[in-house]
């Protein structure tokens, strides 16, 4: 639940840091306590408080920060500005309620009014049952990281570098010790990120590069805006990565690299890949999208091959505001090379030696990752919760013998989705999730080989049986890491509904 403190309240407050009934509420992570940044000074005046308390303070609450606007509309109210402002904030940052001595105070505006122990017992109350979960809910950690977002934005604005520049040059470095490279190239999204490592390999025209049909398109999408040809291998059918043992059927003269998609998550089996890699000569760029934390085998998603490329979109386990991406590597060579690519090719500036692009990172997307990745590590941890708290109820529930569980092969998985495999009735299970308002999607309906843009390639039906049936056979269920148990059990027994009628 999340609360803004009327200034009342705050004082009260003040009288009894330790002891606090409502303030020891947020340090139990029972809700979220927030007060707004304009209320400070009234509380050192009315109070008497000493700066050295009201931090103490803040140590149990975060700072909401009304803009321009906000302050504008509260004058233009009729209603007392202190009042009017505090409505306001409650209602366009999505907060539960406004917690008050005096709730009588906001009768007649769209505002929840509680007192602490209205809050109290609120919060002591059982919960009202689940009847919607959302499969992505990118504004649900919007109050976790909001004064992370807003100092790391904050300084950007003021600076005036809004392209490249230090705050991106920091991010790149933090990244690359996360994900355990010796370098990292900010970028303008994932997609670009596999066009740049491509581009920095001379892949092109007549060139082949193998890969997986059972991706999203950008995977082959990118080698195709080269000029070169991807050449595509059948998936495992159990953690829906390409099949390392296949690949080798596939090399010709004309292959340069590989592409593995670590899938959902997980990563590929790498260690064949790359064996196979250096026995004939090619570069590997793992396609790393959906797997930031990922590890196989002790190593990193984005360390193994030549190159790993990341993507930040919103939806991503670190996603930013917009479009972003990011590509690792632990040659200096290619660092260098990706540097001079993602500015049209330029160095030093408007000389040209080669062709580039217009790859470069907004400084603010490199703001939220690097405030975001501050939370990533914990958001991982309960997304993989989570995940052993879906195999359990699926078991419990006598569900394994009509849905296939996604099993961690190679720690750690970091479910970037939580995909059943769920056999040919698997559009009729959605439809009956989405009555029951239980997000769920399909990653992915159509593979690669089978896409209308893709028919010059050569493929027909049937080339790749296993990447068709999982088209028609997965779905993936809400596993982000604001997903809770009674949300994840309404999910199981809404499947169990499904199969069994019950």
């Amino acid at each position: 639940m999340q609360i803004l403190f009327d200034t009342d309240c705050l004082i009260q407050a003040l009288e009894n840091l330790v002891n606090s009934a409502v303030l020891n509420l947020c340090r139990q992570e029972r809700c979220k306590g927030w007060l707004v940044s304009t209320a400070v000074p009234a509380i050192l005046a009315r109070a008497g408080a000493r700066k050295g308390e009201v931090q103490s303070l803040l140590r149990s609450l975060a700072v909401l920060t009304p803009t321009a606007h906000d302050i504008h509309l509260a004058l233009e109210s009729e209603e007392p500005f202190e009042k009017a402002l505090v409505a306001r904030l409650v209602e366009v940052s999505g907060l539960d309620a406004v917690v008050t001595l005096s709730p009588e105070r906001f009768s007649g505006l769209p505002v929840n009014a509680l007192t602490p122990g209205q809050l109290q017992e609120k919060l002591d109350a059982p919960p009202p049952p689940v009847k919607e979960v959302r499969l992505l809910d990118i504004t649900a950690s919007y109050h976790q990281v909001l004064n992370e977002v807003e100092k790391e934005t904050a300084e950007t604005i003021r600076s005036g570098q809004f392209i490249l520049g230090p705050k991106v040059s920091r991010m790149e470095e933090r990244m690359a010790s996360y994900c355990q490279a010796k370098y990292a190239v900010g970028v303008s999204s994932g997609t670009d990120a596999l066009l740049i490592a491509l581009m920095a390999l001379g892949i092109g025209p007549g060139d082949e590069v193998i890969t997986t049909p059972y991706t999203f398109f950008a995977t082959a999408g990118s080698i195709i805006r080269t000029g070169a040809k991807p050449v595509f291998v059948d998936i495992n059918d159990i953690t829906f990565n390409i099949k390392p043992e296949h690949i080798e059927r596939c090399i010709t003269p004309k292959t340069k690299a590989i592409i593995p998609v670590h899938l959902y998550g997980q990563c590929s089996d790498m260690d064949i890949i790359l064996q196979l890699a250096e026995k004939n000569g090619l570069r590997v760029i793992e396609d790393s999208a959906q797997a930031i934390g990922s590890e196989y085998k002790g190593r990193s998603a984005g360390s193994m091959g030549d190159m790993g490329c990341f993507s930040f979109f919103p939806t991503k386990n670190l996603g930013g505001f917009g479009d972003g991406g990011l590509v690792t590597t632990n040659s200096e060579e290619l660092y260098k090379q990706l540097k001079i690519l993602r500015v049209h090719g330029s160095e030093p500036k408007y000389y040209h030696k080669i062709l580039g692009g217009n790859f470069r990172l907004d400084a603010l997307q490199a703001d939220v990752v690097s405030a975001k990745l501050n939370f990533l590590e914990n958001w991982t941890e309960r997304r993989r919760q989570n995940a052993q708290n879906y195999n359990q109820l699926f078991k419990d529930s006598a569900m394994t013998p009509f849905v296939q569980l996604p099993p961690e092969v190679f720690p750690r998985h970091i479910y970037n989705q939580y995909v059943l495999r769920v056999g040919n009735r698997r559009d009729e299970l959605r439809a009956f999730l989405n009555e029951s308002r239980i997000g769920c999607e399909i990653y992915y309906p159509i593979p690669l080989h089978l896409q209308e843009c893709f028919k010059s390639l050569g493929y027909q039906s049937g080339d790749f049986p296993e990447s068709e049936k999982a088209a028609k056979q997965t779905l993936a269920l809400p596993i982000s890491h604001e997903v809770d148990r009674r949300q994840q059990e309404y999910v199981v027994e809404t499947v169990h509904q499904f199969f069994l009628g019950e």
